[in-house]
């Protein structure tokens, strides 16, 4: 779960990257230059009196004299224009001294202009995520969260009277249509799975299982407990209330677009939530029409969900998602029970 505080050192982490990715493309470029100058006396020439025109029009923007301002931007652009061409003649192509940034899209410095006023970049978006994966400790986890360690012995093959199969019949149907969610994850058709059951029956372990199978694509995973995610609607809610935006709403926007969303434990996020589950809606919304995918587990029954959240929310999880029904004995206690029997013997 992620802590304002751990927010805080990931947007820290974040701005030093950029400032440092700047900082590279700059001395990147001042070595060609350097290179250049020492090879060219035309380019060096031009270079140094683009330098000087760039610090008189500088001077001339401090005291705010129109004509100085006027003159010096059409030295600059003329001298820039005839660097452009000796670079041209030199076969080096015009872009050769433009800094090259990690991101052009940004500048390496993680917005851009859009629409609506300043933005955050995909990239930062995209770092973020990054960042967010390496500290919620997921890859440790996942070391033995999955289809190798997953094993089908806690799960009866006595067929379940209430349920009309066995849990261990029911797991391996489970377990299909997990597999299909893997194989068809970039298709649009493919619906998000939501886990529900009793607790101790592998929901969030196969959700894990289904992490570490998407992670291996190299694509983008968020695992958040349902508490930690409802604290990042409350906060999208506010904003939006206020009709404040926020260019640095990293971790709503990262939520939007990571390739795979797990919310562990819905309905866990206790009372006092009701008044965000339409920024829940949207944000579902928003996740199935960018074909991004969603995984859920909860403990709570579909009459259970049906109580704590409205028709409307309900209508979205029945349209977005793949029910799947886990039932059969707690496997901790299956475990605990194993485990007293070996000492006994």
């Amino acid at each position: 779960m992620m802590t304002m505080m751990n927010k805080k050192k990931i947007v820290e982490t974040i701005n030093r990257i950029y400032q440092q990715r700047r900082q590279n493309a700059e001395i990147a470029r001042e070595k060609k230059i350097a290179e250049l100058s020492s090879k060219s006396k035309e380019f060096a020439d031009l270079n140094q009196k683009i330098i000087k025109a760039g610090l008189k029009l500088s001077q001339a923007s401090l005291s705010q004299n129109q004509a100085d301002i006027e003159k010096y931007t059409k030295v600059l652009d003329n001298l820039i224009q005839k660097r452009t061409k000796l670079l041209i003649s030199l076969g080096l192509g015009k872009d050769y001294l433009e800094p090259g940034y990690t991101c052009q899209t940004c500048k390496d410095t993680g917005f851009v202009v859009g629409e609506k006023g300043i933005e955050v970049c995909r990239c930062r978006t995209q770092l973020f995520i990054e960042l967010l994966y390496q500290q919620s400790k997921l890859k440790d986890i996942l070391k033995e969260h999955n289809f190798k360690n997953f094993n089908l012995e806690f799960y009866s093959k006595e067929i379940d009277p209430k349920e009309g199969i066995s849990p261990y019949e029911n797991m391996l149907n489970i377990i299909k249509e997990v597999k299909k969610f893997v194989k068809n994850f970039d298709k649009p058709s493919q619906k998000g799975l939501l886990f529900y059951g009793s607790t101790g029956l592998g929901k969030t372990f196969l959700a894990h299982c289904i992490a570490k199978e998407i992670i291996d694509r190299k694509k983008t995973v968020i695992f958040l407990d349902s508490i930690a995610f409802f604290e990042i609607l409350k906060e999208k809610y506010s904003k939006m209330v206020r009709l404040y935006d926020e260019v640095d709403d990293e971790e709503y926007k990262s939520l939007e677009e990571v390739d795979l969303l797990i919310i562990d434990d819905l309905g866990n996020e206790g009372k006092g939530t009701e008044f965000c589950h339409g920024v829940f809606q949207s944000f579902l919304d928003k996740r199935y029409m960018t074909n991004k995918k969603t995984i859920i587990t909860t403990n709570y029954n579909i009459d259970g969900l049906l109580k704590l959240y409205s028709d409307k929310t309900m209508g979205r999880l029945h349209e977005y998602f793949m029910f799947l029904h886990l039932f059969g004995e707690d496997i901790r206690v299956i475990k605990a029970k194993t485990q007293l029997e070996k000492r006994a013997t």
